[in-house]
């Protein structure tokens, strides 16, 4: 628990104020029957029996419970993929028939001669160090090179593919289609620690175990399906600024939309005022395919893993990002809507985060700096898309722990201030909104404190933070 007792109240829009706390219309979503029988998620056909309910209500709680099943979960996975592939699959068991190659869009596409469409091009990303408090804290936040090269971001279309819900890997040809920025050798994917799959590095090869026997088939789509989709940093960082990019494109104007069913309603408010109202939104269940005579797939804009899949190896991805796609989903996003009046939104704001993960512990002491400040505080959950988008792209400083409201920051205009309170651990993903906002320029600081409360959590323990130094991190008057 932190101290903050009674808590100071949280901003909100003014009921007289704009319009832009109002919904829009609903858009038209065709909706995919769930597949019948058990789950194909090893993961979700856990969590719904008994013993996992028991745990989550009388056994989690303890630090030392959650940890062991943590290690539970990760070494019984482990244990499963040495089985798959190195006993079963040369026994020529029934898994060997779910083996196929993992290829990447870009190669699967020159393979089999596909023109693709440019949507954004490749660019040069600078990863300057940014400002950190405390100073001797600097060397969390180096960098081990001064730039990347991010791709082109592109349109291929995969004739009689399938897409299955909740994940971005594509069935075509025999083959496993993924994204062009998946590291073979460092990072996991949702879909292998939730049981649908399992990924041998070396070769190149998945199992893959999510399979319906009964898909839907349609002439033309365009899948915008993920395993990190419900997630709404994710979808803000690595899903909706591909879908901007794809509806930005005239030549694509009349072709549907696949998505996650079951997304959270300012996600799919988000997706609407991308999309425009007429545009068909295909809501696909997971764990179900659609086979799809024309299915557009769009390359990556963004990308961080999910998880790190050894700890032998070092430089592992702290996320990477298309300036253009964001530049791109930075105007569209701000292009719609209706302006609210400038004096009714705060300039200055501290995003209070409302979780049981990463916590600061001393919150309340935060608080109180910050208000003495002039900063409003915002609890983002609270608001409509709309409203955090208004909220975002009218502050001129903002102040956050690391979590999934800061990613509103992609709409914030150049200039904007933005001081990350993030808790120091060997596995803390440190460059991740630096990566993500400094190229399009926003100013971007940190500042670091000490995990006080690991709880078996991990990078997601509570943590304390200076007051001096978030004072100090703070942009002087006349920069906001």
């Amino acid at each position: 628990m932190n101290d903050l007792s009674p808590p100071f109240p949280a901003w909100l829009p003014r009921e007289s104020g704009s319009a832009a706390g109002s919904s829009p219309p609903a858009p038209k979503v065709r909706q995919i029957e769930k597949p019948r029988g058990k789950s194909q998620d090893i993961v979700a056909r856990l969590k719904a029996t008994g013993t996992y309910k028991f745990y989550e209500s009388h056994l989690k709680q303890y630090s030392l419970v959650r940890a062991l099943g943590n290690w539970i979960g990760r070494n019984i996975y482990a244990i499963f993929a040495v089985y798959v592939i190195h006993i079963a699959t040369p026994l020529g068991t029934r898994h060997a028939k779910n083996r196929r190659y993992l290829i990447k869009l870009s190669e699967f596409a020159k393979q089999k001669g596909i023109q693709v469409c440019k949507l954004a091009d490749a660019g040069r990303v600078e990863t300057r160090a940014p400002r950190v408090f405390p100073d001797r804290d600097r060397a969390y936040l180096a960098s081990p090179r001064d730039h990347y090269e991010f791709p082109e971001v592109f349109v291929a279309v995969l004739r009689n593919a399938v897409t299955f819900g909740g994940t971005n890997l594509v069935f075509a040809d025999g083959e496993v289609v993924c994204h062009d920025l998946y590291d073979f050798e460092r990072d996991y994917t949702s879909e292998e620690l939730h049981g649908r799959a399992i990924i041998e590095p070396g070769s190149r090869r998945i199992w893959w175990y999510a399979y319906d026997e009964l898909p839907e088939r349609i002439p033309v789509a365009a899948t915008f399906v993920d395993a990190c989709a419900p997630n709404y940093a994710h979808w803000m960082t690595e899903v909706l600024p591909r879908i901007a990019l794809f509806c930005s494109d005239e030549h694509f104007s009349s072709v549907p939309i696949v998505v996650n069913d079951g997304l959270h309603r300012n996600i799919m408010e988000s997706l609407l005022l991308v999309t425009g109202a007429d545009r068909e939104i295909i809501a696909l269940p997971s764990g179900k395919a659609l086979a799809v005579d024309q299915l557009h797939v769009t390359s990556a804009a963004g990308y961080v893993p999910f998880g790190r899949r050894t700890s032998r190896l070092s430089d592992h991805s702290h996320g990477m990002f298309s300036p253009g796609a964001f530049e791109n989903l930075r105007n569209r996003l701000n292009a719609v809507g209706q302006e609210a009046k400038p004096e009714s939104w705060p300039e200055k704001i501290y995003l209070r985060r409302d979780s049981s993960m990463r916590e600061i512990i001393n919150a309340g002491e935060l608080e109180k700096l910050l208000v003495g400040r002039g900063y409003a505080i915002v609890e983002p959950e609270k608001l409509t898309f709309l409203q955090q988008l208004q909220v975002f792209r009218n502050a001129r400083a903002i102040v956050a722990p690391t979590g999934a409201g800061l990613s509103n920051a992609i709409c914030c205009k150049r200039g904007t201030h933005v001081v990350v309170l993030m808790a120091k651990h060997k596995n803390m993903i440190y460059r991740y909104w630096g990566n993500l906002l400094t190229p399009i320029q926003i100013q971007v600081s940190y500042v670091l404190g000490n995990i006080k409360d690991y709880r078996g959590m991990g990078i997601h323990g509570n943590f304390l933070i200076n007051p001096t130094d978030v004072a100090d991190s703070l942009p002087a008057q006349g920069e906001t």
